[in-house]
């Protein structure tokens, strides 16, 4: 590049591009012999924990694979769009660093562009190298970079998918769900915590699953499952997400 070296694109001034996997869980173990789909099935697993053990910034995550699931996104651009994102309010990480884990888990490819923005092949370094262009010269004509979500990325918003997970969510605790169905339609208008409180104070579903006698659940445990599978967020003050009412319909 003619003025700045390729990590200096983003206002970040530092990142660890590397997937960070989940305290506790060992890396994969290596088969002298895997199988194409072996592989596909690791590295989905290596995305998705990297979602499951960020739950700040697992609903950015799963944005930026939304985001550029239909088309490639500019570095620029995507770092905007994250921004912006009601959901990044509780992100712990910078855009930046954020879309460098998506790519250290290979569920982001990365796209290097020309002037032009015609994508760099790996193809056309080769053919640069046979002419006799230093590496310095080839990263003075990458101009910028895109990103698009692949294979592994698409299998990971599947599983995320906030349709995927309410299901799962109402399957898993069928006594809660007319009291999960209620909450939706109550957070169809921005709410506070002591609204939602007062609304299923001294309710029964507080008591499911607990012994008799012990204290009743607190209705913040009824917000952060629909908070994890991405059906209301919080902004101050917790409302449905776009998902959510899409979903809530088709419940209804």
């Amino acid at each position: 590049m003619p003025d700045m070296a390729i990590e200096e694109l983003s206002s970040a001034p530092a990142v660890n591009a590397e997937c960070p996997l989940p305290p506790g869980r060992p890396a994969p173990p290596d088969d002298p012999q895997p199988t194409p789909a072996d592989d596909f099935a690791q590295r989905v697993i290596r995305a998705s924990d990297l979602l499951q053990a960020n739950p700040l910034n697992r609903p950015s995550l799963y944005q930026i694979l939304k985001a550029c699931q239909a088309k490639r996104r500019l570095l620029h651009e995507l770092e905007q769009h994250i921004q912006g994102l009601t959901e990044f309010q509780r992100a712990t990480q910078p855009p930046y660093q954020l879309i460098q884990w998506l790519v250290g888990c290979d569920a982001l490819d990365v796209i290097e562009l020309d002037e032009e923005g015609a994508r760099i092949s790996p193809e056309q370094k080769e053919a640069w190298r046979a002419e006799g262009l230093s590496q310095d010269d080839i990263e003075d004509r990458i101009q910028d970079l895109a990103y698009q979500t692949n294979e592994v990325g698409s299998a990971v918003i599947e599983e995320f998918s906030p349709k995927h997970r309410l299901v799962k969510l109402l399957n898993d605790r069928p006594e809660r769900y007319d009291s999960y169905i209620e909450l939706l339609q109550f957070l169809e208008q921005k709410r506070s915590y002591l609204e939602v409180d007062q609304l299923f104070r001294g309710r029964e579903v507080l008591m499911s699953g607990r012994p008799e006698g012990e204290r009743p659940m607190q209705p913040s445990v009824l917000l952060d499952k629909l908070s994890a599978a991405g059906s209301i967020s919080f902004n101050d003050g917790w409302m449905i997400t776009e998902e959510g009412k899409e979903l809530l319909e088709g419940l209804l």
